[in-house]
Order: C-alpha cells, then sequence, then structure tokens
C-alpha cells in the first residue's frame, strides 16, 4: 500500500537518495550535499512543507513531488495564481504502479487549493521556485529533453508542451576562438569590466540567483562611456561531479536597442569565455529561448552549440477545483 503525506523536517537525507537514484540525467547536478538542497529549496521564504509530497512504501519514501509559485509582477513576492510542479520522481523499481500520476493530482490539488489559476510543469524564468543551481544547468529551463523520461509522462497525466528553451554550450578545452574584421575591430577599442551601476537586483532574484556565485560583466570602451553591452556570470560548481569540469553559466545577456546588431554581444560573450579560459574554465552555458533566432545566432557566432533543451508543460484541461 501506497502513502501519500506532507514534507517533515526529517526527509532531507530521503529527497536527497530519490533524487540520486531516478537518473535524472546530464541537467541535474549530483553528489551534493544537504547544505546545497537547503540552499536552493529548504531554506526559500516561500517554503511549504504542505507543497512537497512524499510517496512512502512500508515507511519508506519512494517518490515526491514539490509544487511552488511564480512571483508577484513586481516580484516582490509570491503569486498563487501560477502554480508550477518543479520536480516529480518515483524510485525506479516502484514506477508504472501509478504513484507519479497521483503526485501530480495531490500537487494540482495543492496549487489549486492556494489559488492557482494556471498550473506548468517545469520550472523555468520567472516561474521557477525551486532547484535554481541544480537542476536546469545555467538556469531551470522546464524538464529537459535530455531526460526522456519527462515528456510522455507528462503528456499521459495530461500536460501539452509550452515554452521551449534551447541549452547552448561552448566548450573552452580548445583556443579557437572566433575571428573576423569586426571582432578585431571591437577587441581593439574596448574591454571587459565589472558591470558598474547595475539596477538592484529584486528580491525574486536575491532568493534564487542570488543564493549563488554571480558576477556581472560589461563591454566597455577604452576610451570611457556607457557600457556597450553586458552579461551576469554565475558558477555551476554544483555540476562539478557530473559534468567532470569547472563550468559557468550565462544569464542575462543585455545590450542596449540602439547599440544592437554591432556586434558587440558576440564580442562580449568572446571576451568572456577568453577570460574565464585564464580562470581554468572549461566549459560554458547559456539557455535562449526557442523562438528567439536572433540571440541564437549570436552565441552561435561565439562557438556555442545546442546540446539540450527544456520544456515547460501546461495542464491541458484547467486547474482541477480545490
Amino acid at each position: 500500500m501506497v502513502d501519500f503525506r506532507p514534507f517533515r523536517n526529517s526527509d532531507p537525507p530521503a529527497v536527497r537518495r530519490l533524487w540520486h537514484e531516478c537518473g535524472l540525467g546530464r541537467g541535474a547536478a549530483i553528489e551534493w550535499d544537504a547544505d546545497v538542497i537547503e540552499t536552493v529549496v529548504f531554506s526559500q521564504p516561500y517554503f511549504d512543507p504542505a507543497g512537497l509530497i512524499l510517496a512512502e512504501v512500508d515507511g519508506q519514501a519512494v517518490g515526491f513531488v514539490h509544487a511552488g509559485f511564480g512571483p508577484s509582477e513586481n516580484r516582490t513576492a509570491i503569486d498563487c495564481r501560477t502554480g508550477v510542479i518543479c520536480a516529480v520522481m518515483v524510485a525506479p523499481p516502484f514506477r508504472r504502479q501509478g504513484i507519479g500520476r497521483e503526485l501530480v493530482r495531490r500537487a494540482e490539488q495543492y496549487l489549486s487549493g492556494r489559488g492557482a489559476e494556471v498550473i506548468l510543469a517545469g520550472g523555468a524564468e520567472p516561474n521557477d521556485p525551486f532547484y535554481v543551481g541544480i537542476y536546469g544547468g545555467s538556469q531551470p529551463a522546464g524538464f529537459l529533453e535530455s531526460d526522456q523520461l519527462a515528456a510522455p509522462f507528462f503528456s499521459a497525466v495530461g500536460y501539452v508542451p509550452g515554452s521551449r528553451r534551447v541549452v547552448y554550450q561552448r566548450s573552452l578545452e580548445s583556443r579557437n576562438d572566433p575571428i573576423g574584421l569586426r571582432l578585431m575591430g571591437i577587441r581593439r577599442t574596448t574591454r571587459l569590466a565589472p558591470l558598474e551601476q547595475s539596477d538592484p537586483h529584486d528580491w525574486w532574484w536575491q532568493t534564487r540567483t542570488g543564493r549563488l556565485d554571480v558576477v556581472e560583466l560589461a563591454l566597455v570602451p577604452k576610451s570611457g562611456g556607457e557600457p556597450l553591452a553586458s552579461v551576469s556570470v554565475v558558477g555551476l560548481d554544483f555540476y562539478l561531479p557530473r559534468w567532470q569540469q569547472r563550468s559557468i553559466g550565462l544569464l542575462e545577456l543585455h545590450v542596449p536597442e540602439r547599440l544592437r546588431k554591432k556586434g558587440y554581444a558576440q564580442a562580449l560573450l568572446v571576451e568572456v569565455c577568453r577570460r574565464v579560459r585564464e580562470e581554468m574554465i572549461t566549459l560554458v552555458e547559456a539557455h535562449v529561448a526557442a523562438d528567439d533566432p536572433g540571440v541564437q545566432r549570436v552565441f552561435e557566432s561565439a562557438g556555442f552549440k545546442p546540446v539540450d533543451a527544456g520544456v515547460v508543460y501546461r495542464l491541458r484541461d484547467g486547474v482541477p477545483a480545490a
């Protein structure tokens, strides 16, 4: 008989064990300790034990689902109108017994009971309250296609694919950096520097990305003046056991609108890769919306290649009654 119950303070070791037993693929960090999941999940100010539901057989946890909510419009609190199933997993010996389906059903009941009007499966900016830093790589991107069980499972339980994000990576083991006359000209007149006077990050950013090691870099004119392009660099130390490489992620690539299509984004990415290579970083990752071919071309021009994709699913038939 399978019993279902909400999270208890003694459950983190069981959650960690299930995470590693379930074989989540290349986008899931492994061999992390209790401090890591405490940082990215349990210490979040909006963590609700009722949203993390465990399945037990004979007193042993055999699966869990974790549901949460996206942010309010001003990103100063959660907004319960958008519910997110952030994780669902069942230990391999207990699959195909309806446990995963029942876990999702109970998560949906929890979300609708809190006021959800939309239910998504797979955390992705901005609706990614948990697991930032240990699932998805540089940032959560829904459920990754490299996790081959995700798509058929969510289809079977009533979800349809929604937004999609392409995962790009560039190996820095080769020193064959992109070259060209425009790049050479930009490099002669610019330098890479820490971003100064950046806008203060909001509460939602601080609770998730802000818990990681982040540096903001900009491409600036050597003669002085405003940044021509900027990007945030996040350390991916939690992925060292999985990828066997020191890695970083790139977030929030930005070029002022009037300066776009001048090569500054490409030049910034190339310079960042050169700089972090000096710090013995050998892999760089970034995510790009699948419906943004312009940004995809920028990353590809800087030597990045697609290696995976993430999909956010949406409950097909609307939110169940609370």
